[in-house]
């Protein structure tokens, strides 16, 4: 496995913990290095586990029960993707950071109706960023890079404005409100200033 850059070893800490532990608040170190070749990726985290961070917060994003699973699933099936909506309160298959968030496996999302819908973004933008042909073995933790990470933070921004009811503006400040975390502070200052990798990768791949 290739050493992980100190900003992203809090992010990938973040994630264990937030698996494994009783739900508490769990604080994000700030970076120690500036960006560079021993710190590529200016995302550094999406946060603690929803249900750390109270009612007042997690009541703030946007569901899918306020826009409904049609215009999602329209939008995931132009893209190659499968949406299915599960029951209310029942496990969400593929779920890696806990309901009710979004899970994945293979070319399917996964999610409720109280799922917000940055996460369903998220999590279907990993799938987009994914080699395709490391899609099908994808079962829950779809990451596999620093870059797809910044990618696919990146991709889920532009594709909200795919998503009548819920915007750009909307979904940046979702992600803030969720606990996502970039080291300039905000998801829209990183989207604006920071995301030139991001934008390179998606580009490349034929994604923007």
């Amino acid at each position: 496995m290739l050493p992980l850059p100190a900003a992203e070893q809090v992010s990938r800490r973040s994630h264990a913990l937030r698996m494994n532990a009783a739900p508490e608040a769990i604080p994000l170190d700030p970076p120690s290095q500036a960006k560079g070749e021993e710190n590529r990726t200016p995302f550094q985290g999406k946060g603690v586990a929803p249900q750390a961070r109270g009612d007042a917060v997690t009541h703030e994003v946007l569901r899918l029960a306020d826009i409904g699973f049609d215009a999602p699933r329209a939008l995931l099936a132009r893209h190659g993707l499968e949406l299915v909506s599960v029951a209310d309160d029942a496990p969400i298959p593929g779920c890696f950071w806990g309901e009710p968030e979004a899970g994945v496996i293979a070319s399917t999302v996964y999610a409720r109706a109280d799922t917000p819908v940055h996460s369903l973004l998220h999590e279907a933008c990993h799938l987009l960023v994914a080699d395709p042909a490391r899609r099908a073995s994808i079962h829950t933790n779809a990451s596999d890079s620093l870059e797809e990470e910044d990618a696919t933070c990146y991709l889920q921004i532009v594709l909200a404005d795919a998503l009548p009811g819920f915007g750009r503006a909307r979904a940046l400040a979702d992600m803030d409100a969720w606990g996502y975390s970039f080291r300039l502070g905000c998801a829209r200052a990183w989207f604006e200033h920071d995301a030139e990798d991001a934008r390179a990768f998606l580009k490349a791949r034929g994604l923007l």
